[in-house]
Parts: C-alpha cells; sequence; structure tokens
C-alpha cells in the first residue's frame, strides 16, 4: 500500500501525533521532522485531514501484523491476552490523552474506521481466544461467545471515553492493563485463573 520510504514517514508521524496531539502538529512542523519540502509532502498527501487517515491505515496494517505474531508465539488463549496487556502498554505508554479526543472531534471520519476495525477484525480475534481457550479447558463455557466478545470490545473503547476515565489522573496503558486483566478473570475457568495468575506474576531476577 504504501512504499518503504512512506512507511517510515508515516510512524514517524505518528510517534508525534502519540507524544504531542494531532490539533499542535502543522503541515511544515511534519515536513520539517521529515526533512523534506511541503511540496513533497503535499505530493504525498491532499491535506492534513489525508495525513491522519493514511497514519491510521498504516497505523491498523501493522496492528494486524503485530497481532499474528503475537498469536504465533502464545502458547495458550491467557498467554495470547497477557502478551497483548504488555504490547498495549507498549504502544499506548507514551500518547498523549488529548489524541483520541483530537481524532473523535477533528478527524470523525478516521474515529470511525478505528470503530469499524474494532468491530470487525478485534471482534473476530476476541471470539478466536475465547474458543482456543474453551478447547484447552482455561475458558469457563457457561457464558456466551458472541456476548463475551462484544463485552471486550464495549469495555475497550469505553476506556476513550473521557466521561468515566478523565485523563488525567488515568491512562490509557493503565486503564488497558486493568481492563484485560477484570475480563479475564471473568471468563477463565479454575485451571486457567491459576495460569493467568502465574502469567502475570512478576519474574524474578536471575
Amino acid at each position: 500500500m504504501f512504499t518503504e520510504q512512506q512507511e517510515k514517514w508515516l510512524k514517524r508521524v505518528e510517534e508525534l501525533f502519540f507524544k504531542l496531539g494531532i490539533k499542535s502538529i502543522t503541515m511544515d512542523d511534519v515536513a520539517r521532522e521529515l526533512g523534506i519540502s511541503k511540496k513533497t509532502l503535499y505530493a504525498f498527501v491532499e491535506s492534513k485531514d489525508d495525513l491522519v487517515s493514511k497514519v491510521m491505515d498504516r497505523h491498523i496494517a501493522a496492528q494486524c501484523s503485530i497481532d499474528e505474531l503475537v498469536h504465533a508465539a502464545s502458547t495458550d488463549a491467557v498467554d495470547e491476552m497477557v502478551r497483548v496487556i504488555k504490547q498495549i502498554m507498549a504502544d499506548f505508554g507514551q500518547m498523549k490523552p488529548n489524541v483520541v479526543h483530537e481524532m473523535q472531534k477533528y478527524h470523525r471520519e478516521v474515529w470511525e474506521r478505528v470503530n469499524d476495525f474494532q468491530q470487525g477484525y478485534i471482534l473476530n480475534m476476541a471470539r478466536q481466544n475465547i474458543e482456543w481457550g474453551r478447547r484447552d479447558g482455561l475458558y469457563r463455557t457457561d457464558f456466551d461467545v458472541e456476548i463475551a466478545a462484544r463485552f471486550y470490545i464495549a469495555g475497550a473503547m469505553s476506556i476513550f471515553d473521557e466521561r468515566y476515565f478523565p485523563k488525567p489522573p488515568y491512562s490509557f496503558d493503565g486503564l488497558f492493563k486493568e481492563f484485560i486483566i477484570n475480563y479475564l478473570y471473568s471468563i477463565v475457568s479454575e485451571k486457567g485463573a491459576k495460569v493467568l495468575k502465574e502469567k502475570l506474576q512478576p519474574r524474578a531476577a536471575s
């Protein structure tokens, strides 16, 4: 979809947005940070909104690739979700709180695509994780898979709602960690609870 150079540009712009916010970054700032002229920048994107859109397209594609690697490296369904916690904390740990609000307010179509991604790809991943956990006896079988998967999506998206979780004092990475841990404890079996507790324990330094 993008050339290797364009991928690098978009990744750097995403880092800027996360660190400084979207609204405060001008197209002059972007061109200067990337070391290119505004003419070159506008040959790639039509406007700042188009830039935000392309940044999100790259982010979603990268997220899908990372999720596939996480799944392949995971030993079981609980392990996969614990790895997701670590990945999310790394991704959102340094994100400026107003980034989501600015996207919702000034780049609504882009935010809707984020919602579509959650309601499609991420929802399906949640379903597959539940089914995997049930096959291994790590998740209970006395709940509805579809409802639980949708609870997962709804809970994850609620973290962005400033009415419930103003930022500060809450942070995205801390909220995601607490949410996923509580979500897991609501669906694990007795066997799964033991596995989860073990995986959440900090490793002693050797």
